[in-house]
Parts: structure tokens; sequence; C-alpha cells
């Protein structure tokens, strides 16, 4: 992928990250990414070499990039997605509230987000150590 490309891409998800961000801790669907995962991650990549490798590197933007890269796992299969907003049945503190029965769900969906961020957080420790970045 040339860099032109990538940094559309990286650009283009960036966007969707800044969209209501409190959303990437509760999953959000994978439909919402204007490119799918392996592009984006492809892109980040490219972005991520280009940083890295630039005279004088730009820690700030090399940082935002590893991010952006490890927040990939708050995308989720659409039909893993629970139809929740934890603040509307906290803030009520009525445990009949409707959204309490997606409190499981919700539990289920931060342990696969969770495992994502550890399946990222590997893949990028090892591109970033063969990549001398």
């Amino acid at each position: 992928m040339d860099l032109e490309t990538a940094i559309k891409i990286v650009k283009d998800y960036g966007k969707i990250l800044e969209e209501d961000p409190i959303k990437n801790i509760q999953g959000r669907p994978e439909s919402i990414l204007p490119y799918n995962k392996d592009k984006i991650k492809e892109a980040i990549k490219v972005n991520l070499t280009y940083v890295g490798t630039a005279v004088p590197k730009d820690e700030r933007l090399f940082s935002t990039l590893r991010l952006g890269y490890i927040q990939l796992a708050s995308f989720i299969p659409d039909a893993e997605v629970t139809p929740f907003n934890i603040n509307d049945a906290l803030n009520s503190k009525d445990v009949c509230h409707k959204y309490y029965q997606y409190l499981t769900e919700c539990e289920k969906t931060s342990k696969y987000i969770m495992k994502q961020t550890v399946v990222l957080v590997e893949e990028l420790e090892v591109f970033c150590q063969d990549n001398g970045l």
C-alpha cells in the first residue's frame, strides 16, 4: 500500500474514533468502519513505518497511530454488539431498568474486547520489533 492511500485510510478511521469515543469501550459494530480491519491495520503499519523512521521522529503521532491500531479491538462483529447505554441504567439506580438486562452481554463484550486488545498489542509489538521501530 502506498503512503498516500495509507494516510487517507487512517484519517477516515480516525474520524470514526472521534465520534462519541465512550462507545469504543462498550464495543462498536465493525460495519461502521470505513474499511475492513485488515486494511486499516495495514494502513496504520505503513504510517508507523514512515513516522517511525522519519528524522526527527514525531513521538506523539507515533503513539497515536499505535493507540489507533489497538483501538480496533473495540470494533466487534455486528451480531455481537449489544444495544446498551450503561449510563442510562446506572444513573436511574433502578435495578429493573431495561438496560440492566444487558449487563451480562456487556461483560461478554468487554471480555471479547480485552482478548482482541491483547492480540493487537502482540501483533503491534512484533511489527515494531521486526521493523526497528
